[in-house]
C-alpha cells in the first residue's frame, strides 16, 4: 500500500491541519516514489517527521499541545481512505490512542541524522541509531532495523556480501570488504582497497551514513522508508550519487528525505513524479506545508536548461527550494552577474542563473508561490513585449513586486556579427552522420582512455 498523504494537527508548531504530501512509486520511473521535505532551522521538519512515527502509549506532554486543542496524526492511502489515525484518548488525557493500527511491514522506517555507532556489542547490536533529537523518542517504535545483525547476515552469504559491496562501492569505490569482527565485544569495521582495516567508531561520519542508508535498501523492506538529513558529512559528489541509488528504489518504495542540500534533489526526478513539501514558520510562530507533487506545469521553466546552458537549473537554481523569503527572478545570466555586484542587492537571493527567457516569469513567480514564499520580485527589460507581461504578472501575482526597466536590456550591446564554423554537431544540436565526423570520436576514445582507464 502507498500513502497520499501525512496530516498533523495542532501538535507543537502546528496549528490546525497541515499535510505532507507523498509521491506515489511508478514502475520503471527512476525517482517517481521520491518524497522531499525542505525548509530552515527550527521551521517544523523534525516535528513532522516524528509524527510520522507517533504510535499509541505515546504520552503527549501540555507543552506539545496547542491551547484548547486536541493533537491528531493521520495516514491517508491513494484512495483517499485515512488508514491510521492516532489522537488522545479523551480530550483531558495525555494518552495517544491507534485505530486502526497498521501492520508491520507498514509502518514507517526512519533513519536519522544521528547515525554515528560506537563498537562494542552493547550498542552495534539491536537496535541502533534512531534517537535524533533530545526531545523526540523513537526508541519504542515497532520498526527499527537491527544494524549488526542484517550486516552478519549479508557476511554470512556470499552471494549477498559481494552485492552489498558493489552497492556501497556505488557511493564509496574504495570499500572493498566489511566483517563482523570480535575483540572482548563484537564490532564492525570495514577494509578499504588498500587493505587497512577501519573500526566502527573510527569511521568517518560519511562513510557510516552511507552504509546505514543502504543497508535499509538492501534488506529490501516494503516500509516507506524517511531518512533525515542523507547528506550529513558527504561530500557532493557523493550525495549526488547516492541520490541516484535512492530513486532507482524508489521506483518500488516511497522514499521521504528531508534535507537542506541541492544535490539531494534532481531537476529529471521532480518531472517523474517527486514531491516537495516546503515547511515554514509563519510570524515565527506556527508551522505550514506548502506542497508540490505535480510538476508538469513547471517544464518549460525546468526544460529551459537546454544543451547550451547546461549550467541553467544546476544546484545554483535549486536553491528556490531553499532560499529565505526574498527573492529577485531576472531574464539572464548577465543580469545576475550585474546586480550581484551591486554592494544593495547582497541581501536579496537572486535565483540561479535567471530564468532565460522573458516567458518564463509567469512559471518562476508561480513556483515560489506555491512553495510559499511571499516577498518576490522581478525586473522586466523595456519593451512592448515585457509590457504584456507586466500586465500579466500584476493581474495573476498582485502581491508580488513587478519591476520594469526604462532600457531595453540591462548592458550595452553592439550588433550581433558572427563567422561560419564547422563541427561535429549540427547548429540544431545533431550529431552528424560518422563520415562527416572527422576525428571526433578518436578523440573521445583518447580522453575516455585517460579519464576513465
Amino acid at each position: 500500500m502507498f500513502y497520499k498523504k501525512f496530516t498533523i494537527k495542532d501538535y507543537k508548531s502546528f496549528q490546525g491541519e497541515q499535510s505532507l504530501l507523498f509521491a506515489i512509486p511508478k514502475a520503471d520511473t527512476i525517482g517517481s516514489g521520491i518524497t522531499y521535505i525542505v525548509g530552515g532551522n527550527n521551521s517544523g521538519k523534525t516535528t513532522m517527521i516524528e509524527g510520522l512515527a507517533i504510535k499509541e502509549g505515546r504520552n503527549i506532554k501540555t507543552s506539545e499541545r496547542v491551547p484548547g486543542a486536541s493533537p491528531e496524526f493521520s495516514l491517508v492511502a491513494e484512495s483517499d481512505e485515512i488508514v491510521r489515525k492516532c489522537n488522545l484518548i479523551r480530550e483531558e488525557s495525555s494518552t495517544i490512542k491507534e485505530n486502526p493500527r497498521l501492520p508491520q511491514n507498514e509502518i514507517f522506517e526512519i533513519i536519522s541524522s544521528r547515525r554515528h555507532w560506537a563498537s562494542s556489542a552493547g550498542n552495534i547490536f539491536g537496535k541502533v541509531g534512531d534517537s535524533f533529537s533530545s526531545t523526540l523518542d523513537l526508541t519504542n517504535r515497532q520498526n527499527n532495523l537491527e544494524v549488526a545483525s542484517e550486516l552478519r547476515t549479508i557476511e554470512a552469504n556470499n552471494e549477498k556480501y559481494q552485492a552489498f559491496i558493489g552497492l556501497v562501492q556505488r557511493v564509496i569505490p574504495e570499500f572493498t570488504k566489511f566483517a563482523v569482527a570480535y575483540e572482548d565485544n563484537h564490532f564492525i569495521e570495514y577494509i578499504s582497497n588498500s587493505g587497512v582495516r577501519h573500526k566502527t567508531e573510527l569511521l568517518g561520519d560519511g562513510v557510516i551514513t552511507v552504509i546505514r542508508i543502504l543497508l535499509q535498501l538492501y534488506v529490501a523492506k516494503p516500509n516507506p522508508l524517511v531518512i533525515d538529513e542523507p547528506e550529513l558529512s558527504l561530500h557532493p559528489s557523493a550525495q549526488r550519487k547516492l541520490l541516484k541509488i535512492l530513486a532507482e528504489y524508489s521506483e518500488t518504495r516511497q522514499i521521504i528525505i528531508s534535507t537542506h542540500s541541492p544535490y539531494m534533489i534532481d531537476w529529471e526526478y521532480l518531472k517523474t513524479g517527486a514531491a516537495i513539501n516546503r515547511i515554514t514558520k509563519e510570524e515565527d510562530k506556527y508551522s505550514k506545508v506548502y506542497s508540490i507533487n505535480n510538476f508538469t506545469k513547471y517544464t518549460a521553466l525546468i526544460n529551459s536548461g537546454n544543451w547550451q546552458m547546461p549550467f541553467a537549473m544546476d544546484d545554483v537554481a535549486k536553491e528556490i527550494f531553499f532560499m529565505e523569503d526574498r527573492i529577485l527572478f531576472v531574464e539572464g545570466q548577465e543580469d545576475v552577474g550585474l546586480l550581484k555586484r551591486e554592494n544593495s542587492m547582497s541581501n536579496v537571493n537572486i535565483f540561479g542563473y535567471g530564468v532565460r527567457g522573458k516567458d518564463n516569469f509567469k512559471f518562476a513567480f508561480s513556483l515560489a508561490n506555491e512553495l510559499g514564499y511571499k516577498k518576490v520580485s522581478c525586473i522586466l527589460d523595456g519593451g512592448e513585449s515585457e509590457n504584456e507581461i507586466k500586465v500579466a504578472l500584476s493581474a495573476a501575482f498582485p502581491t508580488y513586486k513587478i519591476i520594469q526597466w526604462n532600457r531595453n536590456d540591462i548592458r550595452d550591446k553592439a550588433v550581433f556579427t558572427s563567422t561560419t564554423k564547422s563541427g561535429y554537431f549540427t547548429q540544431n544540436g545533431e550529431k552528424k552522420d560518422p563520415q562527416d565526423l572527422d576525428d571526433f570520436d578518436e578523440k573521445i576514445a583518447e580522453l575516455k582512455a585517460y579519464l576513465i582507464p
